[in-house]
C-alpha cells in the first residue's frame, strides 16, 4: 500500500465521539468534562479565541493543543484492530493524559491519577471478559506510551500502588483462564504480554529514573504457581544462587556437580562450603588486615544473617543488600564488579550474607577512623580526592558562565534537529557534577516530563516540546564559549532552511509497536 492510500485508509477510522464517550465510559466523561471547562475557562481568562465545541456535548474538543476529533492512526500489523473499542479507547485515554498536561508537576499528577482511576472504573463495569481485556490492553498501552511521569515522580504512591495493582490482578485473573474460549485471539494474548512487560519494568525502575524519593511499584500481571513442598528445600536453594548470581551479572553454568553443590548449600546456617576467608570451607578464619585475629561473627560456624527485629532475612533481602553494595563500589570506585565476585566465591545465599556483613564492618570501621570512600580511593591511587560539593561548584559556575553567553537570543531559529539536541544533552550528562536536576534548572527549571519525553522521542514527534528550544539556545551559547566551529550538517541546514526547524507541536498519536520499545 502506498503512503498516499495508508494515509487515506488511516483517515477512515474515526476517533470516539464525545457522545460515544458520555454513554459508555461515564466516569471518564465527567473527567474530559473537569478538563474541558478549565480550557474554556483558561480561553476566557487569557482573552484567547475559544477551543472549538462539541455541538452534542457542548465540550471542548481541543484542550492543551490535544485534537480529540483527529482521525485515528492505522494498526497495520497490529493484533488490536484500529476500528475496535479498545483501540479507541486507548487513544482516547492517551490524549487524555497528554491534555492534562500544563506544566505543574503536583497537578499533572493529579490530573493523570483521576484520568486512569476514571478509566479503570469503567472498565470494571464491562460484562464481557474478551471486551474487559482488549481495555485492559489499551489502559497499559496509554500509560506506557505516554509516561506518566509527574505521576510517578509526585503522585501518592498509596494511591499509585492500589491502581496498579488493581489493574495487575484483574489482567491475570483473564491469563489464568482459557483465553482462547473467551474470544481472545492467541496473538493479542501475545501482544497483551508483551505490553504488560513494559509496563512492569516501567514501574520498576521509577526510583532509578526519579531519584530516592520517588517509589517502585510492582505489576505482576501473569500467574506463577509456587513450586511443591517436597521440592521447595532444593529449588529455593538453586534459585537463589541463581538469583544472587544474576544481581551480580554472574553467567550462571549449572554442571552436574555445580548443582550438587548448590542442594548440599540448602540455607542451612551450618554450612561452611565456599565461605569466603575459610579456607577449604573448614578450619580457622583468616586474620583481619588490621591485625585483629579474632574471628568476626559471620565467620563463625552457625552465624545466621538476621534483620533489627532478630528474624532470618530472607534470599531476597541478601540480594537487594548486595546489589546496593555493588552500585555503591562502583559509583565510588572503591571495588570493581569483577573484585566483589572474586571475594565472595560464588552466588549463594550464604557467600552473599557474609560478604555484606563483612562489608558493612569495614565501612562502620572506617567511619570510626574518620575515613570515606573518597579517601580510601585516593590512598589507593596516590590521587587527592575530589568531593562532591566542589563537583557541584564546579557544575554551577559552568552553567553560569554558559547562560552568560550574548549574542543568542530566546527566539533564535532552530538549526539542529531533535536527536542532535538530544544527542547534546546526553553527551553534557556524562561531565562531571552535571546532573538532571541541574541540567533541568539550567534550561528554566522544566519539568523531568518534558525532558525524558524529548530524550525518548523520534525524529522531529518531540519539536513542540519546551525542551528543545530552551536546551538548542543553551548549546549554543555553549558553543560559543568553548569556541566550536558550526558542523557541516549545521551550516547545510542554515543554508536550505534559513527559518529554522519548526516547533510547532505535532499530535499525530499514532501507534507504538512493541517491537520498537525492545
Amino acid at each position: 500500500m502506498s503512503s498516499a492510500a495508508a494515509a487515506a485508509s488511516a483517515a477512515k477510522v474515526p476517533p470516539l465521539s464525545l457522545t460515544t464517550v458520555k454513554a459508555r465510559y461515564p466516569n471518564l466523561y465527567r473527567t474530559f468534562s473537569y478538563l474541558s471547562s478549565r480550557e474554556l475557562e483558561s480561553n476566557d481568562n487569557c482573552n484567547v479565541a475559544r477551543s472549538p465545541v462539541d455541538a452534542a456535548t457542548g465540550l471542548a474538543t481541543t484542550i492543551m493543543f490535544v485534537d480529540f476529533t483527529q482521525p485515528l492512526g492505522d494498526n497495520a500489523g497490529s493484533p488490536m484492530n484500529s476500528e475496535s473499542d479498545a483501540n479507541k479507547f486507548c487513544i482516547f485515554l492517551w490524549k487524555m493524559l497528554d491534555a492534562s498536561e500544563s506544566g505543574s508537576i503536583g497537578g499533572d499528577a493529579c490530573r493523570f491519577f483521576d484520568a486512569l482511576y476514571a478509566a479503570y472504573k469503567d472498565i470494571m463495569t464491562m460484562n464481557s471478559t474478551a471486551a474487559k481485556f482488549g481495555h485492559l490492553l489499551g489502559w497499559v498501552i496509554a500509560v506506557v506510551n505516554h509516561g506518566i511521569g509527574a505521576l510517578l515522580e509526585r503522585g501518592d504512591p498509596d494511591r499509585n500502588r492500589i491502581l496498579f495493582k488493581n489493574v495487575a490482578e484483574e489482567l491475570k485473573k483473564i491469563f489464568k483462564q482459557d483465553t482462547a474460549a473467551l474470544g481472545i485471539e492467541n496473538n493479542l494474548r501475545d501482544f497483551a504480554i508483551t505490553w504488560c512487560g513494559h509496563m512492569q519494568k516501567m514501574l520498576k525502575s521509577v526510583k532509578k529514573e526519579y531519584g530516592e524519593y520517588a517509589e517502585n511499584y510492582s505489576f505482576n500481571y501473569l500467574y506463577k504457581p509456587r513450586p511443591k513442598k517436597a521440592d521447595s528445600a532444593a529449588a529455593s536453594s538453586v534459585a537463589v544462587a541463581a538469583a544472587a548470581a544474576v544481581s551480580l551479572g554472574v553467567d550462571v553454568a549449572m554442571t552436574t556437580e555445580g548443582k550438587a553443590a548448590n542442594q548440599a548449600d540448602d540455607l542451612s546456617p551450618t554450612s561452611v562450603a565456599h565461605v569466603p576467608g575459610v579456607k577449604g570451607g573448614t578450619g580457622r578464619p583468616k586474620v583481619d588486615e588490621d591485625g585483629d585475629d579474632e574471628p568476626k561473627p559471620w565467620e563463625e560456624e552457625g552465624w545466621v544473617p538476621r534483620t533489627k527485629a532478630g528474624k532470618q532475612k530472607s534470599p531476597n533481602v541478601i540480594r537487594g543488600e548486595l546489589q546496593r553494595y555493588i552500585d555503591k563500589c562502583k559509583a565510588d570506585g572503591t571495588m570493581t564488579q569483577t573484585k566483589i565476585i572474586e571475594k565472595m566465591g560464588n552466588g549463594t545465599y550464604w557467600a552473599g550474607a557474609r560478604l555484606h556483613e563483612e562489608a558493612r564492618h569495614e565501612e562502620e570501621k572506617a567511619r570510626k577512623a574518620g575515613g570515606s570512600s573518597a579517601k580510601r580511593k585516593a590512598a589507593a591511587t596516590g590521587e587527592a580526592p575530589t568531593s562532591k560539593k566542589s563537583k557541584k561548584d564546579q557544575a554551577t559556575e559552568l552553567i553560569e558562565r554558559i547562560n552568560a553567553v550574548e549574542g543568542v537570543s530566546d527566539d533564535s531559529p532552530i538549526f539542529d534537529t531533535c536527536p542532535v539536541v538530544v544527542a547534546n544533552i546526553k553527551a553534557f550528562l556524562q561531565r562531571d557534577g552535571i546532573t538532571k536536576a541541574i541540567l533541568l534548572k539550567a534550561l528554566g527549571d522544566i519539568n523531568s516530563n518534558s525532558l525524558n519525553r524529548f530524550l525518548t522521542g523520534k525524529q522531529q514527534d518531540q519539536c513542540g516540546n519546551v525542551t528543545y528550544k530552551r536546551a538548542y539556545v543553551f548549546f549554543e551559547k555553549l558553543r560559543i564559549m568553548e569556541g566550536k566551529p558550526k558542523s557541516s550538517k549545521r551550516l547545510s541546514s542554515e543554508a536550505e532552511n534559513p527559518r529554522g526547524f519548526s516547533t510547532e507541536k505535532a499530535r499525530s498519536h499514532v501507534w507504538v509497536f512493541a517491537k520498537h520499545l525492545l
